[in-house]
This record gives C-alpha cells, structure tokens and sequence, in this order.
C-alpha cells in the first residue's frame, strides 16, 4: 500500500522521530523480527540473547522508501534538528512539516510530531487533508467566516 501511494504520488504523510533508532528488545520480540533484521544482528555478533535479556536493535532508516526519499528525509531531520535547537520548547507547534518548493514531489511529506499528546487521531487527519489539498482551503477556526478576522 505505500509502494502504491509513492508511486501513483498519492497522499502520503511520514512521521519522524529520529534518523538512528534504536529500540529495546526482548528475545521473543526479536524472534517475530523479519529475516533481514535477524541477519544483520547476526552479523553483528549480537549472538542468541537470554531469554529474558533485553538488547536494542538499531533500525534501518526508512529502508522502505526509495533512496531520493530516504534522502530527503534526512535532509529533513537535520533542518528540524537545527531549528529544534534555537527554538524554546513553549514556541513549538504540535507538529513540524517539510518546507514545499518548486520540484518536490507532492508525496510523501515529512513531519515530525513535537507535542504527540496534542495530536489526536482526528487533529492528525486533518492536518494531513490539509497538507494535500490543492488550492484554498476552508477555514477551520471556530467564529471564522469569510471576512471575519480581516
């Protein structure tokens, strides 16, 4: 499904976190893992851990998307990085998106979720509507009507 929306370029919203993620892992976590992942710990001489040893894993960076994708998003996590570290954690909003510019292709987006608990699952959606539509979009403020506020 998103092979599909990437190639047909249809709305696709990527949330970031960070770019070398690595998480904790019991083993019988690590035994659902896909065969890849358990091939390179392998060859990482991570050995057969206990069963109760907890071992993190570090993840492959968005090794789903194609490399100019990848790219872009890393790109993207550096510059959020930079304007995260001049910016107080009070000015933040909720959610950071990716800068448009003439060339970008309109799918997928990049985003990072500063404020995750200001986010619902219906704020989300909306934002992501937002994000991809083309053209004027309505006014969601409560008391906003055309004109009001001019």
């Amino acid at each position: 499904m998103v092979r599909e929306h990437i190639e047909r370029e249809r709305p696709l919203l990527v949330l970031l976190d960070e770019a070398h993620s690595r998480v904790p892992m019991l083993r019988q976590e690590l035994r659902a893992a896909p065969c890849d992942m358990l091939d390179s710990l392998a060859a990482a001489g991570t050995g057969e851990p206990a069963d109760d040893e907890v071992v993190e894993v570090q993840l492959p960076f968005l090794d789903w998307l194609p490399d100019a994708h990848r790219s872009r998003a890393a790109r993207f996590l550096e510059d959020s990085d930079a304007a995260l570290s001049r910016t107080p954690v009070a000015l933040l909003p909720p959610l950071m998106t990716e800068e448009t510019y003439e060339g970008l292709p309109p799918s997928p987006r990049f985003a990072r979720r500063l404020l995750p608990n200001a986010l619902t699952a219906g704020r989300l959606a909306a934002a992501v509507e937002h994000l991809f539509v083309a053209g004027p979009r309505p006014c969601a403020a409560a008391g906003c009507e055309s004109g009001a506020g001019r």
